[in-house]
């Protein structure tokens, strides 16, 4: 069975999904100890139980190395008449990607042990170690996910370069996670099978954040593209014309305008930020538009030659995301029942004291 290049296309974002889910569920849990959010006693834990998604990404990765014709197109001689740097050296390529993978595997998993001891009330040592650990995340995150940017997405075409393109791509997806965490705590909330409640006004925190970054997408995404346009840089504006001007535009500016205007203008309003209910319509927008904008980042050096739907052009599609949706869930749902995340509270829990601020 000859499977296109656009489903291959497919799964390398749902490799990007599953990785920055866990990642980004560190990196957020990291931001809000730093700062010293009381609202993080709520959530901190469900939020590091994304780490559980690493074995899975990690398959995912030996899969797209393994077959590395298919999923890029440097690999397979497609140089765009550029010639190849020592970063698209294959051995030096493939083995990056694994120990970095490890390594911050090692480090989440690691962190997320420091946590599960770190309380209010424990020892001066333990909660000293955990801030310092948690002081490291953000440089971890942001240096590994620029790596991911370049290696996936950015040198796809040889020799086009970006120097927003590492912020822009990490901040995409640490948005990614707060809109999927929302769509989960409400879908838990309703089910009542969280061991301690989740208050609206975590909601209305995730929202805010939500907010803040939707505008730090669209600057990104347009300093980007107005650096190369306003410098008359044909070779780096000819890449946005593909995703523009191509077959495939209307899927250019729908992943534009679901990341952008729509949540935008659903967030500015207070009384969309209070419902948890209401909340699910601008991170739905936010997880939609995520996920074709990188499909397109992905295929575009290419998009002249290749027109194809993700989810409409192939069944194949489909199969892929709904088989490394449901394998995540598996994963996630037995850390979190590892872990008593689902049970109701006996009485044994430590403290964790909840508020407001």
């Amino acid at each position: 069975m000859t499977i296109s290049q656009g489903t291959w296309t497919v799964l390398m974002v749902n490799f990007e999904f599953t990785l920055y889910m866990a990642l980004a569920g560190v990196f957020w849990c990291s931001v809000l100890h730093l700062v010293n959010a009381k609202w993080r006693y709520e959530v901190r834990f469900l939020m590091a139980s994304a780490t559980a998604l690493f074995p899975l990404g990690f398959v995912l990765l030996l899969i797209i190395l393994a077959f590395g014709d298919k999923s890029f197109f440097w690999w397979r001689g497609e140089t765009f008449g550029q010639p190849l740097n020592a970063w698209h050296n294959k051995t030096f390529f493939v083995a990056r990607e694994i120990v970095l993978y490890l390594l911050v595997w090692a480090f989440c998993a690691y962190f997320a042990k420091l946590q599960r001891q770190e309380f209010p009330h424990s020892p001066h040592d333990i909660r000293w170690r955990f801030r310092n650990v948690a002081l490291l995340v953000p440089f971890v995150y942001c240096i590994y996910g620029t790596i991911v940017g370049w290696d996936l997405e950015m040198t796809q075409q040889a020799r086009w370069w970006s120097p927003l393109y590492g912020a822009y791509h990490f901040e995409s997806f640490m948005r990614a996670f707060l809109a999927f965490f929302i769509i989960g705590l409400f879908v838990m909330r309703q089910r009542d099978v969280l061991r301690r409640p989740i208050n609206d006004y975590v909601f209305n925190y995730l929202a805010q954040l939500l907010l803040a970054l939707t505008i730090i997408w669209t600057y990104l995404f347009f300093a980007q593209y107005l650096v190369m346009w306003y410098g008359d840089l044909p070779e780096e504006i000819e890449r946005f014309h593909k995703m523009m001007d191509g077959e495939l535009w209307w899927l250019f500016w729908g992943f534009f305008f679901l990341n952008s205007f729509v949540p935008f203008f659903m967030l500015i309003f207070r009384a969309m930020r209070h419902s948890p209910a209401l909340m699910l319509f601008p991170a739905t927008s936010i997880l939609i538009g995520t996920f074709i904008e990188h499909y397109m980042w992905i295929l575009s050096p290419g998009l002249e030659d290749i027109h194809h739907v993700p989810f409409f052009s192939s069944w194949m599609d489909v199969a892929i995301t709904l088989a490394v949706f449901i394998t995540a869930n598996i994963l996630w749902d037995r850390k979190m029942k590892r872990e008593r995340l689902y049970e109701k509270p006996q009485g044994d829990l430590a403290p964790e004291a909840p508020a407001q601020g």
